[in-house]
Parts: structure tokens; sequence; C-alpha cells
């Protein structure tokens, strides 16, 4: 019996994967040419993507209004980087520059993003779960 759970519950995952895992994410951010990358929202939403995007290990990752939960308390510390949490002027500002960013959202998220910086301005990379990762700027 516990052999067919356990079959049963590899299936699952299997199945489920493209609505549970960030992994397609951070295998496009890989693919992708190099940016910034901004993660909206709580950072254990797309922390996922922060593992696997390997092109983004020695590189600083912003947080969109990510001072919630058990960041928040933390990052008012006296030594905490104080250029890691972006609100939404913040992303705007960067978001329409001319360098590269990326964004990583929940579905819920996007049409804020669209009232940010307008539709024009999302570029979709990969979509994925109910998950997005949007450029400010065409691939290419």
């Amino acid at each position: 019996m516990m052999l067919l759970f356990v079959h049963a519950a590899r299936m699952a995952l299997v199945v489920f994967d493209p609505y549970l895992s960030s992994r397609p994410l951070a295998e496009a951010l890989n693919h992708a040419p190099r940016g910034t990358l901004i993660l909206d929202n709580p950072y254990w939403e797309f922390s996922s993507v922060v593992f696997y995007a390997e092109a983004y290990h020695d590189h600083r990752v912003l947080m969109l209004n990510g001072r919630v939960n058990n960041l928040e308390y933390g990052s008012y510390a006296p030594d905490a980087p104080r250029d890691v949490f972006i609100d939404d002027a913040g992303f705007r500002e960067r978001w329409l520059s001319p360098d590269l960013f990326y964004v990583c959202v929940e579905q819920p998220k996007v049409e804020h993003l669209r009232q940010l910086v307008g539709g024009e301005a999302l570029h979709e990379v990969i979509a994925s779960g109910g998950k997005f990762v949007f450029a400010n700027r065409p691939a290419g």
C-alpha cells in the first residue's frame, strides 16, 4: 500500500509541477540577456527562482513591496542594505529607465504593474502556473 501511495504522490508532483514550480521561470532567466531581477511581493513567493536562476547567484535581487512578514523586521536594521527593498515609485523609475530589468510576479498582481508602467512596457518573457516574468523591453 505504501508503494502505491509513493508512486501516486510522485505522479501528482509530475502533473502539478508546472503549477507549483518556479523552475521554468528561472530557466528562462538563465537563457535571457542579463539584467536586474525584481521580485514582486514577499521573497518566499519567488525564492526558488533565485535558487534556480544561476545567472543571478552573484547579483543583488530587488524586492518590490517586499518589506512584509519576517523580512520587515530585519530590513530596518542599521547594517541592512537599503537598496534591496523598492516601492512602487522606485519600481516605476527603474522600469522606465534604459537598463534591462525583469520582474517576477503572480497573476493577481499583473494588473497593478500595468497601472504603474503601462501595458506596453511589460514584455512577457515566460508564463508558468499563474506566475510571470516580464522584461521592461523586448528580449533580443
